[in-house]
């Protein structure tokens, strides 16, 4: 790659890239920073993309160095390759307006990201970063030049807050003698409000050489989700050494594919009122779109349903169940469950949700006071949801499972309740596994209910325990299999 001739090329695949992406549906959990790996504007985190999914941004960097000022626009973008695991990368300028040397942010570059310690729901996580930078420039003496960096990344995240460290080495291109780098930063998040994050950063490295001052800059900033498709990000960075630019603006917008840069809460169902309480005609309110704009939703195809895969053939015959309300599992804080174990959910006010400050629905009176009838519209078995002995803890591709059967729901122009059963193997007693049942089926509603935004007054809780098997107890994959949880889907009977 040398000269114009390198950064035309590179130019047309991103472009290609955009084109391709810009029009890609969904959204994700992590943002990507200004050079592609997940975390804040500039600083990295210990989190990643999901599988499969991607993230691209756009962003504008402006700078002034004494009178001289630098405008470029650089391009990221992330892929993720596994639950703890994803690859990025960045391209310095679009503009191609030779200021890329000038903005200290002269180059291209390509990573890969990996988790070691923690879940992506962990308070504590860690991770290791490798990447490669390639200045770009129309000076022949500069571009090419090709550093290496590898560092860990530190990440403790409440519901509210979140301290991000990072710290490693540069190898420096021996064809220009300079002495390779420490590298560090720190980075503070705080969410005042549910779709906006304050920020603070910190840049870091020891000097190149002697008698040149060490890089050292500072920003402030905020993210704000317009949407679980969109995130605007903003920053205002200060020099805080003679190696860095005076002053630097950095703003973005960030677009992605896949499960949510935040959780939007599925609106509440309406039931229609008692013709006998109200002579006037009234239309039954069904489970709507996220946004009333959104024409009704045709029935799903398979190409388009994400949840297909966990989806149970239903029977010939109609199935029915019997509900009864004053059985339902709720929050802590409100009424338990009549002669049922403690419920493992955990408190509303610090919901497990890629970004703090999603209201959690609010509990209230069941619309529905007595027992009533049911058909069975779905059933789904998280196939990827294996629970080990004595445990009612989801694994991440669980969470995933629910996120998917949840994203097919939304989708559903039904008035619909919900019912989940939770079902052990044969070890045990009988008390045993039924507590337990409860519990597995307990971890998936508070899913449902705080990350997915489901109305609990319409999820209903069964432990089935031991009692229908569909593996053989006494072989351990048979054990496997019954060690499950399963997402019913109602349609109560009309009277």
């Amino acid at each position: 790659m040398q000269g114009y001739c390198g950064v035309g090329f590179m130019k047309k695949i991103v472009l290609c890239v955009l084109v391709l992406l810009i029009f890609l549906p969904g959204i994700l959990l992590a943002t990507p920073t200004q050079f592609g790996s997940s975390g804040l504007v500039t600083v990295p985190s210990a989190d990643t993309l999901d599988s499969g999914n991607l993230a691209i941004g756009f962003w504008v960097n402006s700078s002034s160095n004494g009178s001289e000022r630098a405008t470029i626009l650089p391009v990221s973008l992330t892929m993720g390759l596994g639950t703890f695991m994803e690859a990025y990368g960045s391209f310095p300028n679009l503009l191609f307006n030779d200021d890329e040397i000038l903005s200290g942010r002269g180059f291209a570059d390509l990573g890969l990201k990996v988790r070691v310690l923690g879940t992506r729901s962990s308070k504590f996580k860690f991770a290791l970063d490798t990447q490669a930078q390639r200045a770009l420039a129309k000076d022949p003496e500069i571009d090419g030049r090709t550093d290496l960096i590898g560092r860990g990344i530190f990440s403790f995240k409440t519901a509210r807050a979140g301290l991000h460290l990072n710290a490693g080495y540069k190898l420096i291109d021996n064809e220009w003698h300079y002495d390779d780098q420490v590298i560090g930063g720190a980075g503070l998040e705080f969410y005042p409000l549910a779709r906006l994050r304050i920020l603070a950063e910190l840049d870091a490295a020891t000097s190149v050489a002697s008698g040149v001052d060490a890089p050292l800059e500072a920003q402030l900033g905020f993210q704000y989700f317009i949407s679980p498709h969109l995130t605007f990000h903003a920053s205002y960075g200060k020099g805080l050494s003679d190696s860095v630019n005076d002053w630097r603006v950095i703003s973005g917008l960030s677009t992605s594919q896949g499960i949510g840069t935040y959780i939007k809460p599925v609106p509440r169902l309406i039931e229609t009122p008692d013709p006998e309480e109200n002579k006037e005609p009234v239309k039954k309110a069904m489970f709507k779109a996220l946004t009333p704009l959104v024409p009704k939703v045709k029935k799903l195809e398979v190409k388009d349903d994400p949840a297909k895969k966990l989806e149970i053939p239903l029977d010939p015959q109609p199935e029915k169940v019997r509900i009864d309300p004053n059985e339902r599992l709720v929050i802590p804080g409100t009424t338990a469950i009549k002669g049922a174990p403690v419920s493992p959910l955990t408190p509303p006010a610090a919901p497990p949700s890629p970004v703090a400050g999603v209201p959690t629905p609010e509990i209230s009176q069941p619309e529905i006071v007595k027992p009533f009838e049911a058909e069975i519209y779905r059933k789904y078995r998280l196939d990827e949801l294996q629970f080990e002995p004595d445990q009612f803890t989801l694994t991440e591709s669980g969470v995933m499972a629910i996120a998917q059967v949840a994203e097919t729901l939304r989708k559903e122009d039904k008035n619909f309740h919900l019912q989940v059963n939770g079902y052990t193997d044969s070890t045990g007693s009988v008390a045993y596994n039924l507590k337990l049942g409860s519990r597995r089926a307990g971890s998936v509603v508070e899913k449902l209910i705080s990350n997915e935004g489901f109305d609990p007054r319409r999820i209903y809780v069964k432990s089935i325990g031991e009692a229908e098997p569909i593996g053989d107890n006494g072989t351990p994959e048979g054990r496997a299999l019954n060690r499950r949880a399963e997402i019913w889907v109602l349609l109560p009977k009309k009277n």
